[in-house]
């Protein structure tokens, strides 16, 4: 395991005259291989601001957003001192996007959408149809794939899009209110793939209002005004060797163990009111 994401007084500025203002402000934070991070915060505290910029879709005023490559030597790129195509061709390889509104492309069938990224990356195409036809077999949209977006469900849409984002083993996803137009079946299918695809080891960031989305992470970091103003770590209420199951309870009596999802839920609330939610 190691660090896959490692930001440094990340600075988002906004000057209107002689005033000036933060979006992002002072922002530190590192990314383990396999983590699954959790930003939330009110709305307008800059927690999708942060999330742009660890993306490459904004510019920072400040700081270093450095990744580190999957390679032999493992050597590390500053997002922060890339220029507009450099970002564009990093992004493509190594991060994954899935926004709130789906954004698939409506003349596509699910099977073409999720090819998307394979076709761009020549490297990657070998075997790619054996690739998306598991993919889709192991989260339900086997029986989709010749259909079109608007005769999918907002779930099997949003399934579609993470599917299409993670073909081509991003070694981070990263996602913003992905639950947002959801009901609350279709929030918890979704959820169950982002944490199916966590234990396969995708490293995941999720920016959400949602405390039982939330809860289903491993860290929760709570923005306020641009900074990290408090963070919840869920394992280290975790005894060795657990794991999270929605019904399972605690397996060694007396320990601090929060790993039901209702603990959780409850453990998080409790953190979340200490800072004025």
């Amino acid at each position: 395991m190691g660090t896959v994401l490692e930001v440094r007084e990340l600075t988002k500025k906004y000057v209107e005259g002689t005033s000036e203002s933060k979006a992002v402000d002072h922002v530190s934070l590192d990314v383990e291989e396999g983590d699954f991070v959790i930003i939330m915060g009110a709305s307008g505290s800059g927690k999708t601001s942060i999330l742009h910029l660890i993306a490459g879709i904004d510019t920072c005023s400040e700081g270093s957003i450095k990744y580190t490559l999957p390679d032999e030597v493992r050597r590390p790129a500053d997002l922060a001192r890339m220029n507009e195509k450099e970002k564009t061709l990093f992004r493509r390889a190594y991060i994954g996007l899935v926004f709130q509104q789906q954004c698939l492309i409506p003349d596509l069938t699910v099977y073409e959408n999720i090819m998307l990224p394979l076709m761009l990356d020549r490297n990657r195409k070998e075997n790619a149809s054996n690739k998306i036809m598991n993919l889709c077999g192991r989260f339900g949209l086997k029986e989709h794939v010749g259909k079109y977006p608007s005769q999918l469900s907002g779930g099997q849409q949003q399934r579609t899009a993470i599917l299409r984002s993670v073909a081509n083993l991003p070694p981070l996803l990263l996602c913003d209110e992905p639950t947002g137009s959801l009901n609350s079946a279709q929030t918890e299918l979704v959820m169950d793939l982002l944490e199916e695809l966590n234990k396969g080891g995708q490293t995941i960031i999720l920016v959400t209002h949602d405390i039982r989305v939330a809860a289903r992470g491993k860290r929760v970091l709570y923005i306020e005004d641009g900074h990290v103003e408090g963070e919840l770590d869920f394992t280290e209420h975790i005894p060795n060797g657990a794991e999270m199951h929605p019904d399972s309870g605690p397996d060694t009596a007396g320990t601090d163990a929060f790993h039901t999802i209702e603990d959780r839920e409850e453990k998080l609330i409790h953190f979340l009111q200490e800072r004025g939610w």
